[in-house]
């Protein structure tokens, strides 16, 4: 047996916090199962049998990127854009949902409905509710990389569910959303639902997922994130999706390599240069990591499966080191690790673009102390840290890259989860360098 496989054990794990609840995700792509609790009480806030609310934030991940689906941890924060799901009973079993958002009409029992509504299906199939008439809104930007995709999952779930008189249990919201998000065609992880239900007002969320864990980091006040938008969408569920599942492909067949089954990265803790040494610079993909919840990936192209390796098991580390430099308030150190994140998530890992690029140039030409692409990259939305009496300068400088007609707007970086948790007294800031038009 090689040096690298006979060195590799578990990744560190992160105590679990006394009293909460943490079962095990499937561990390997398979379906989870469980039962809602139904809450004892019917008077719950925006839940009626005739009419239900939910609504669910955004994230920027600050760092940890490509890990969750190698079950290696991530550290991201909610924000305070959100969307908001209205779900109002109606008397036949058809479910109609409108958006604010983009036009069209989706109907459940029709075919050709709007591609925005590709992600209602899912949650439809899985939820079986009654007839409803939703209405979707909200302040978070589409395709743009803060997650919506999976606010508007867990939203329609949480709404759904309570139109039903059903109050849905936060980790079961979590794993049904996963799964809704992987039927259509998007095999991510669940750091993105993770942190929508979990998230707590100022702070950022350390998540780890086998076994499933959490603990919140506290932001400290000399500290603020600075995020901004490159003007180039990142749609999972459209253009960037065969590139997205391509490394989570890729990463599997490197686990398949080293001799892992379940094929996830997150077991091995050997000394990197041993592990990388036991891989081909490509290979082709193998049956077993090809098969994806919905179809299967090519297997004709050999990916970069060393390069890639190499992207995920160093980022796990500095998702270490970070979450301690946050703690300590240690600015330069945190800048330095998103630094390092982004040249590996450009150079290793290929999911940069020349917006990205700009932006992180950008951020830390006007002083930020680190900058790194955020979210699955591929276009989307970039992150910056620094100090809090710098956070003007840096959101002014991102917000004049690609569209200067846009304003530096900010809000907190923590907002109330999907599942009703309130907001801390403070909030830090998150400082949003420019929108989407």
């Amino acid at each position: 047996m090689s040096t690298a496989q006979t060195a590799i054990s578990r990744h560190r794990r992160v105590p679990q916090e006394p009293g909460t609840p943490a079962p095990r995700l499937a561990r390997y792509f398979s379906d989870c199962r469980g039962a809602f609790l139904v809450s004892e009480s019917q008077n719950l806030q925006s839940m009626t049998h005739k009419h239900a609310t939910a609504s669910a934030p955004g994230r920027v991940n600050l760092i940890g990127e490509h890990t969750d689906y190698s079950s290696l941890p991530v550290m991201p924060v909610a924000i305070q854009k959100r969307l908001r799901v209205t779900a109002e009973a109606i008397g036949d079993e058809v479910v109609e949902a409108t958006s604010a958002m983009f036009s069209g009409v989706f109907r459940s029992d029709r075919a050709d409905n709007p591609a925005w509504s590709r992600y209602l299906e899912p949650v439809i199939a899985l939820v079986e509710p009654m007839g409803a008439r939703l209405t979707i809104d909200g302040d978070l930007p589409a395709t743009g990389g803060l997650s919506s995709s999976s606010a508007l999952s867990v939203a329609l779930l949480a709404a759904l569910l309570r139109l039903s008189g059903i109050e849905p249990e936060p980790d079961r919201l979590v794993d049904l959303a996963v799964r809704a998000e992987r039927a259509v065609g998007v095999e991510g992880g669940a750091m993105d639902q993770t942190v929508i239900v979990h998230a707590v007002a100022g702070t950022a969320l350390r998540i780890e997922f086998d076994p499933t864990a959490r603990r919140p980091v506290p932001i400290p006040e000399n500290v603020a994130f600075v995020a901004g938008y490159s003007g180039e969408p990142a749609p999972k569920g459209g253009s960037a999706r065969d590139a997205y599942n391509a490394r989570v492909v890729g990463t599997r067949t490197a686990a398949l390599l080293l001799g892992f089954d379940p094929p996830v990265l997150g077991s091995v803790t050997a000394e990197l240069g041993d592990v990388l040494a036991e891989l081909p610079e490509y290979a082709v993909p193998e049956p077993e990591a090809a098969l994806l919840s919905k179809g299967r990936f090519s297997q004709t192209d050999p990916l970069p499966v060393r390069a890639w390796t190499r992207h995920v098991l160093s980022e796990a580390r500095r998702v270490d080191a970070a979450e301690e430099a946050l703690r300590q308030g240690e600015i330069e150190a945190l800048g330095r690790l998103f630094d390092e994140s982004h040249a590996s998530l450009a150079g290793d890992f290929g999911v940069s673009t020349p917006g990205l690029e700009a932006l992180v140039t950008a951020a830390r030409a006007a002083g930020a102390a680190g900058a790194r692409l955020t979210g699955a990259g591929l276009g989307g939305w970039a992150v910056a840290v620094c100090h809090r009496d710098r956070a003007s300068t840096v959101a002014e400088a991102m917000a004049s890259v690609a569209c200067p007609s846009t304003t530096a707007t900010t809000w907190p970086a923590c907002a109330p989860t999907a599942t009703g948790i309130s907001p801390t007294s403070r909030t830090p800031r998150l400082r949003m360098g420019r929108t989407p038009t």
